[in-house]
């Protein structure tokens, strides 16, 4: 029995795209006219963030790849059986194609399935592994293979107005988010108490805000003592003590997009020393403040903070 390649599967229907249809229009718009411009008859998107951007599908990859065509036609997604008709009803792209697992390279089948030929191909360099680099060009052996990750990342560092809107309740959600840590916050408590609290509270008030949205990817960092000397450091049981540093970081994820809330803080009291180097930090910040204007650039802005410590 020859088990399927690929497939097609339609359960349920669209749910709630997080942005409108004309602001994806706006974002396939301004890719296609790049490409235009490049002569790329086709891109072939395979990171979180250019697939979340063009077709709003957040994937979870689980070893799996998954990738998005565009040509100036149509936009395609493709991904993997073991998440069933849930991309399909996420994404806002003309067509979805499902690989299975059955046989080995089954992405690949899928892949020509969807584009049967290119000239000049898009690609992400810094997203491809060289093993995956080798089969797109096996796949497509006549075809000139073009990095399009950086030209990609411009187009999408100017943030529409409703791109700012969503942000903006990110960083409303990350206030509540600091609030929610402070409030479990007292002697002796655990690094990941104080976490999970802060991070059920933001889940919580995405839920409300964005009724239509996917609950994932958001945590918070905390922090104690010795733990803050990395700004990445993973939560563990250490219990709190008066007169501690303290790094509080609430990361809300909404639809992809990721929003920071990083404070410091000392419990009980901060001591002098640490109070000293605190003032200098607030001393530059104002500063810093002042400086930022359009025009600017950030690397002169921080020369003059940096001439300030």
């Amino acid at each position: 029995m020859q088990m399927p390649q690929t497939l097609e599967l339609h359960n349920g229907d669209k749910a709630p795209a997080t942005f409108s249809p004309k602001e994806y229009a706006r974002r396939l718009g301004a890719l296609r006219a790049y490409m235009a411009q490049q002569d790329i008859d086709a891109a072939l998107f395979t990171s979180y963030h250019n697939i979340n951007y063009y077709a709003g599908f957040l994937y979870c990859s689980f070893g799996r790849q998954y990738a998005l065509v565009v040509t100036q036609e149509h936009s395609v997604l493709i991904s993997a059986n073991i998440d069933g008709g849930q991309p399909g009803r996420r994404a806002t792209c003309d067509a979805q194609v499902i690989y299975t697992d059955w046989q080995r390279g089954n992405f690949f089948v899928a892949v020509k399935q969807t584009l049967p030929r290119a000239s000049r191909l898009g690609l992400e360099f810094d997203h491809l592994t060289l093993p995956n680099h080798r089969a797109f060009a096996e796949l497509y052996p006549q075809a000139q293979l073009l990095d399009i990750a950086a030209p990609c990342m411009n187009l999408r560092m100017l943030k529409s107005a409703e791109e700012q809107a969503l942000i903006r309740q990110g960083a409303r959600i990350a206030d509540i988010g600091g609030a929610a840590a402070i409030e479990a916050l007292h002697d002796q408590v655990p690094e990941y108490e104080v976490a999970g609290h802060a991070t059920q509270a933001m889940v919580r008030a995405i839920a409300e805000a964005f009724p239509g949205a996917e609950l994932m990817d958001t945590w918070t960092w905390f922090q104690s003592g010795l733990n803050t000397d990395g700004a990445h450091n993973p939560l563990t049981s250490r219990r709190v003590s008066p007169g501690e540093v303290l790094s509080l970081n609430c990361f809300p994820m909404i639809a992809g997009y990721y929003t920071a809330l990083e404070r410091t803080l000392f419990l009980g009291h901060c001591p002098d020393a640490c109070l000293r180097l605190w003032e200098i930090n607030v001393q530059v910040h104002e500063a810093g403040l002042q400086l930022v204007k359009p025009g600017a650039r950030c690397s002169d802005i921080a020369r003059q903070l940096n001439a300030l410590y």
